[in-house]
């Protein structure tokens, strides 16, 4: 649920022609390291199901969970929030590798400055990439990453704090009550603890290092409340989303919700309302040290990694190197 994520958006024409050389070596496929002898990502079989392919090693049926999972996704975004793609829009690449270590060796190899993560997303102008491997929670991982790129591609680029409100919602789907009471009693433990919301605090935020865990998690609750008024949240939330893609300065959503009682004190009441009764509980849905899940579209992280060395130096920093970055 809290994933620390990085950001890598468009910059210079030169660091834009960098990238897109990279993205372009990562889909084809063409790199290999050591005594690996085949490419480093999976591109043995695909499968389409809506505006998602899927590229795996391994046959990926139709009806598999993954699958599945991705067009629940679909339908939920395009029930809640209007979310549908354009016709003429280029795919959503999907790339799950085989393991965890094979998933660890191409981020060493492509993006040594990134720490070891389940997945993220990437986005370099009309292209939209999911990258994360089969594990026991591909598809979970799948729907948070692929929120990302959904949303881009409907609204263009969303504001921080709110990209991972909507990824954290959807990430389980909306009638997950298990999921939901998790959230809310991590939530009860930072009320606990003296925290209060503040959207405008969130709205300030512009680097995802800001963000800390009870950010994702107001972020979630913020969420929450709008799509939890089935009278007018969805329709403020939708025109705010569309006003931010058209690039119109308009009224911050923190003061638009205030002047209509969605405050601070709200969100409170909304959060303390009795839960709903579930059956079981998702495991390990309020593990506070999950392996995070990353967004890379706005810039490379700040901080390197300090783990294993990148093999080869890095494609991404060989080639800035090329062109003097």
């Amino acid at each position: 649920m809290n994933r620390p994520n990085s950001h890598l958006r468009d910059a210079s024409p030169r660091r834009v022609l960098v990238l897109a050389m990279l993205v372009g070596v990562l889909a084809a496929g063409c790199a290999t390291t050591g005594n690996r002898g085949s490419s480093l990502l999976p591109t043995q079989y695909k499968v389409a199901t809506g505006p998602f392919v899927i590229h795996s090693n391994s046959p990926v049926e139709a009806d598999a969970p993954a699958v599945r999972a991705l067009g629940d996704l679909k339908d939920d975004l395009a029930a809640r929030l209007d979310c549908r793609e354009d016709a003429g829009a280029e795919p959503i690449e999907v790339y799950v590798l085989d393991d965890r270590g094979a998933f660890l060796h191409l981020l060493r190899f492509y993006f040594p400055e990134l720490p070891p993560r389940r997945a993220f997303f990437m986005a370099q102008g009309d292209r939209r990439i999911v990258y994360t491997y089969l594990g026991p929670r591909l598809e979970e991982d799948l729907r948070h990453e692929a929120t990302h790129a959904l949303l881009r591609g409907r609204f263009g680029d969303v504001p921080l704090w709110l990209d991972e409100g909507l990824a954290e919602y959807f990430e389980a789907g909306p009638s997950d009550q298990a999921d939901r009471q998790a959230r809310l009693a991590r939530i009860a433990e930072d009320r606990k603890a003296g925290w209060n919301p503040n959207m405008a605090r969130l709205e300030s935020l512009t680097d995802i290092h800001q963000m800390t865990p009870r950010d994702y998690r107001e972020s979630w609750a913020w969420v929450d409340l709008l799509l939890g008024d089935p009278r007018s949240g969805p329709t403020i939330l939708v025109d705010h989303l569309e006003r931010g893609r058209g690039a119109i300065e308009g009224e911050p959503l923190s003061r638009l919700l205030a002047a209509r009682g969605a405050d601070a004190s709200r969100l409170l009441a909304h959060l303390e309302e009795k839960p709903t009764r579930t059956i079981a509980q998702k495991p390990d849905a309020v593990a506070a040290d999950r392996e995070p899940v990353v967004r890379l579209q706005d810039r490379r992280p700040d901080p390197p990694w300090t783990g294993a060395q990148p093999l080869r130096g890095g494609l991404f920093r060989r080639l800035a190197g090329l062109f003097g970055l």
